[in-house]
């Protein structure tokens, strides 16, 4: 594929800058409006140019930014296609990208392996040595013989969430054991027909003494679709995790090739899904207000009839109950047609924050997002991360509220 000149891609820059900058507009919604007002600032800066820095042409930011701070005092990034690739720098301003490869899954041809094509998804460090990750796995059976006509491909993907570790800082990971830490309760040929499965996982945010995350669910009856909220005393245990499923934390969720199942014992429930639209790209803390911030990509019209598309948050106080949606930020998402510099995979991160895996943001932090070239509705390799300073301000929604 062909890419364009690094001028034309500064002149893609400069077009969509404008736009890009916006308040928080809220959407109706139930739950009301979120309760921190947020802005994105005019500026950006490029955290990886895909045209200067890929090491090969599918070398590609192709997940939200995942950082942490390790033990050679170094920030490090994972935001890499199927072969997961490290960006480090003193600061998340400086980072360099490496070409040696930390993470590749095996491509297996069996999805009871559940070790197909994988993305590190998230990733955990408790100590700057250790790295725990969630690995978003992809089964495309189509490509095994599986009875899937072209260009219905995605009738065949079967999707799950598996775990790995690193002992060296990140430089190499390894499968955990058990390896899978969530599958929908059903074999990849009783879902065909349509993609399904556990997608897309957020960071992992530590609060209370337990570990958090979501992921999307695509799924047939009787689990719903939605945005499903794992938790987990510990991260050395994948089989550990659970999901919320009526009002607490108390679902596993179970291997459908380790045995017979029943799978309305193995279902999780949806969180806020009138709130949480979209799939969750990120899930982090503001300090001050202990406010709990999600970032979702997605299309709604605002309360003047306008559809718009872009970046949407939402807020909570518990990770259950969320406000919202309100769009923090207008742009074109991958898809669009009509767009060469759409975008995907925004996530809030704070690089002044203190916490060594950035789950926590002060009242200036950033937004984060992939940006790429399109050919007519094709994107391209062409993908750069952009990262553009937020403001916060924790007071303005609860003073609109009060002067109601």
């Amino acid at each position: 594929m062909s890419q364009p000149s690094p001028s034309s891609r500064r002149r893609a820059g400069h077009r969509i800058g404008a736009a890009l900058v916006s308040t928080c507009l809220a959407l109706p919604a139930a739950a009301g409006e979120p309760s921190l007002s947020m802005r994105v600032e005019e500026g950006e800066h490029i955290l990886f140019r895909h045209a200067a820095e890929a090491c090969e042409t599918w070398d590609i930011p192709d997940t939200p930014t995942r950082a942490f701070r390790g033990v050679d005092g170094l920030v490090h990034v994972m935001q890499s296609h199927y072969r997961g690739r490290w960006l480090a720098g003193p600061d998340l301003f400086s980072l360099r990208h490496g070409c040696a490869v930390a993470f590749e899954g095996a491509g297996s041809a069996d999805p009871a392996s559940f070790d197909n094509q994988s993305w590190i998804g998230a990733t955990y460090s408790p100590d700057g040595k250790r790295v725990f990750a969630i690995v978003h796995n992809e089964y495309h059976g189509e490509r095994f013989g599986a009875p899937c006509r072209k260009g219905e491909e995605s009738a065949c993907w079967y999707n799950s969430l598996t775990g790995a570790v690193s002992q060296d800082g990140g430089l190499h990971f390894q499968p955990t054991q058990p390896r899978l830490i969530a599958a929908l309760p059903f074999r990849a040929e009783e879902t065909r027909g349509h993609h399904a499965g556990y997608f897309e996982p957020t960071n992992i945010l530590a609060w209370n003494g337990a570990f958090y995350a979501m992921a999307n669910v695509v799924a047939p009856e009787p689990q719903r679709s939605g945005n499903c909220l794992l938790r987990t005393p510990t991260l050395e245990d994948p089989s550990a995790w659970r999901v919320w499923r009526g009002s607490a934390f108390d679902t596993a969720l179970a291997d459908p090739y380790a045995g017979p199942i029943q799978p309305e014992h193995h279902l999780c429930d949806p969180v806020a899904p009138d709130v949480l639209r979209w799939p969750v790209t990120s899930l982090t803390r503001h300090e001050a207000s202990g406010t709990f911030i999600a970032t979702m990509r997605g299309r709604a019209k605002g309360s003047d009839g306008r559809e718009r598309t872009g970046v949407y948050v939402a807020t909570s106080p518990d990770l259950v109950h969320w406000a919202g949606p309100a769009l923090l930020m207008e742009a074109p998402l991958f898809g669009s047609c009509d767009a060469s510099d759409a975008i995907s995979y925004p996530a809030l991160i704070d690089p002044d924050s203190t916490d060594r895996n950035f789950g926590t943001v002060g009242d200036h932090p950033a937004l984060t997002f992939v940006r790429a070239d399109t050919d007519g509705c094709t994107v391209t390799p062409d993908r750069d991360i952009v990262l553009k300073r937020v403001r916060i301000d924790p007071t303005s929604a609860s003073a609109r509220r009060s002067s109601r």
